[in-house]
């Protein structure tokens, strides 16, 4: 709906009225689609539910598995290889090993232990291809194209592409709970694959966990070996350098030594006391003097003699010092290897995995997929979403009138009045004038509405001349014309004027002939109006029909002539009617607007171009045209009740469209 300031302030239409009218209209346009749109909607849930029943029905099964990333441990193993739980990329890992090809084959062998010993075949071959496959080949043999080898399909590896496929892994946020689910078409099928993929990941873990066990000891015992042969050697030597030396006890041959040396030292301190004694009271010749002096250097060889024995003996511990603490080393590594090695030993025996299953997948009673009432409801709902845009879209691009609102919404005229569409029986003929005819009651009583807005309209200054026009042939102004003609000759004396002189249809719209003289010999000065006029017994209307088609009607109702007939028509009537030609069409109407106080605008209910409105009326004013408003013929009052435009209920109200059924 489009409204622009010029037409808003003309009918005082604020922000607020704008947006309920919005509003409205929209709904309009649903209520006079609906019917259309529920057709729409039941036909792609029909649709949607031939296709959906027709589906095979897949069912899924699923298994809550507790992986953790820490286990209870007997031996340090982990250690060993630098395995760390609480990688933040454990659990991922873990989901990678479920959804890997070596378990999708351990789950084959499983459910399908027969494809354990299965052998390749060809693809395509088979009993029911054998005579395909032999036309196939004459046929490329004829085209002169190669013959291809079929490449053989594995049936092991058709089944572990297809589980892989239909299995889904999905961890539960914030836990260490994983559900593994599987979609079959049969639900057996879906609970035992859950199922035997949970539990080939349990057995996988627990197989991998005892081979690096298993690794881990063969290492460890390899290990041991060469600490034990170190040891060994480190021990050989130790013996070999005691023997060698004759060291029984190198600690007490030590003190012995220390002892001796001490000794050793107290006799050099007495000799040397006695020495200087003697030395005071004889000569270096006395006897004494001698024995003194050779105890003191007998003392002082002694002490040399130990102090170098001690010196010996140093050297000796040192060594034997070194080669004890290298055997004692090879001694605690291979004690640590030994101990090592048993708890790994151990752990062989104690068969525990990361994962156990905390729900075992059940045989699902209803399908997974598809959920038939959800694709029926959806199929529904877009049915209807889909009916209402294309309802919107038939909307916008149909720019033709077709109501009162149309009129004053998208064109800014008044609407003068609507004219139902007149139905007749088949074979019987139309009526001269339908306004007289009480099987067109709804059309009389809207052309004396029609009627009487233009005399109210015209109380101060009275619309003496009327040009009735429309945008193109076709649209109904001719009837338009002689029935308002017929009205207004009711109530005052009224001339009918054909001047329409292209295409006259006045003449035969009233009952006359084409052939009588009219408006063209009366312009033209060949005979005296009053002469020619035709009246109506019936209604006293007068009639002026357009006459000979001259071969410049533009001219001749530019004509001064054309003037002072129009004056001369004043004086004898109160109402002049000109049927006037359209306004696209040629100009005839707009020199003819000149000399009328109201135009009277003929559309053509939902058929007329919005456009094509906006030009015509573009033109009249122009000219500066008295527009009184727009005549909407033509209307479907059937069609209007089916669809909802407001003048369906107008005519319903007062019994029109009865009337005319």
């Amino acid at each position: 709906m489009r409204f622009n300031v010029e037409h808003n302030n003309r009918f005082g239409v604020n922000a607020d009225t704008m947006q309920e009218m919005d509003i409205s209209h929209y709904l309009k346009i649903i209520n006079r689609y609906k019917w259309s749109i529920l057709a729409l909607a039941l036909l792609m849930t029909v649709l949607v539910g031939v296709i959906v029943y027709s589906m095979t029905p897949m069912y899924k099964a699923t298994t809550k598995l507790l992986i953790e990333s820490q286990m209870p441990k007997i031996s340090s193993i982990e250690d060993l290889y630098g395995v760390d739980g609480q990688n933040q990329q454990y659990q991922q890992t873990q989901l990678e090993i479920i959804q890997s090809r070596h378990l999708a084959s351990m789950v084959v062998h499983k459910l399908y232990p027969e494809l354990a010993v299965a052998t390749p075949v060809a693809a395509g071959s088979g009993a029911g291809q054998t005579e395909q496959q032999g036309w196939l080949s004459q046929l490329r043999t004829e085209l002169g194209m190669e013959e291809q080898s079929l490449k053989p399909v594995d049936p092991l590896d058709e089944r572990i592409q297809q589980l892989l496929s239909s299995v889904t892994v999905q961890p539960v946020m914030r836990t260490q709970i994983v559900d593994i689910s599987y979609v079959s078409s049969s639900p057996e099928m879906a609970a035992k694959a859950a199922n035997a993929f949970a539990q080939a990941y349990i057995e996988d873990q627990l197989e991998s966990r005892i081979e690096m066990t298993q690794q881990g000891t063969s290492w460890l015992f390899d290990r041991l070996n060469v600490l034990k042969e170190s040891l060994q050697k480190s021990e050989q030597a130790l013996q070999q350098y005691m023997d060698s030396q004759s060291l029984v006890d190198v600690k007490g041959v030590a003190t012995l030594a220390g002892e001796g040396l001490k000794s050793a030292s107290e006799r050099v301190t007495a000799a040397q006391a006695a020495f200087a004694q003697i030395q005071k009271q004889y000569g270096p010749k006395h006897p004494k003097y001698i024995q003194a002096r050779s105890e003191l250097t007998a003392a002082e060889n002694a002490l040399s003699s130990g102090r170098s024995e001690v010196r010996t003996i140093g050297r000796k511990e040192v060594r034997l010092r070194e080669l004890q603490r290298q055997v004692d080393s090879d001694r605690q590594l291979y004690d640590l290897f030994l101990k090592r090695m048993k708890e790994s030993s151990q752990a062989v025996d104690y068969k525990q995995a990361n994962a156990r299953i905390l729900d075992t997948a059940l045989v699902p009673a209803t399908p997974f997929k598809p959920n038939k009432k959800r694709f029926i409801l959806l199929a529904f709902i877009g049915g209807l979403f889909l009916g209402v845009l294309l309802a919107f879209l038939n909307e916008s691009l149909d720019r033709t009138i077709k109501t009162s609102d149309d009129v004053e919404q998208k064109l800014g005229q008044a609407n003068l009045g609507l004219l139902p569409k007149m139905k007749q029986a088949k074979g019987a003929g139309r009526p001269v004038f339908p306004i007289l005819d009480p099987q067109f009651t709804g059309f009389a009583e809207s052309i004396r509405t029609i009627r009487t807005g233009l005399v109210l309209s015209g109380l101060d200054n009275p619309h003496k001349i009327i040009l009735v026009t429309s945008s193109v042939p076709g649209e109904g102004k001719t009837t338009v014309s002689s029935n308002l003609a017929v009205a207004m000759a009711q109530v005052e004396k009224t001339l009918l004027v054909g001047a329409d002189m292209r295409r006259p249809s006045l003449a035969r719209a009233c009952g006359l002939s084409p052939d009588l003289p009219g408006l063209s010999e009366v312009v033209a000065g060949e005979v005296n109006f009053k002469d020619i006029i035709q009246v109506d017994e019936a209604t006293g209307l007068h009639i002026l029909p357009g006459g000979m088609i001259p071969p410049n009607p533009l001219e001749l109702l530019s004509s001064d002539r054309f003037a002072k007939a129009i004056g001369v028509f004043e004086k004898f009537y109160d109402r002049i009617v000109i049927d006037s030609p359209p306004v696209q069409a040629v100009s005839d109407a707009l020199v003819l607007s000149k000399y009328a106080k109201a135009v009277v605008y003929v559309i053509e209910a939902d058929k007329t171009h919005e456009q094509i409105v906006r030009n015509g009326l573009k033109r009249l004013m122009q000219h500066d045209a008295p527009i009184a408003g727009i005549v909407l013929n033509k209307v479907d009052i059937a069609r209007a009740e089916k669809y909802g435009y407001e003048y369906g209920g107008y005519y319903d109200h007062y019994g029109y469209s009865t009337s005319e059924k």
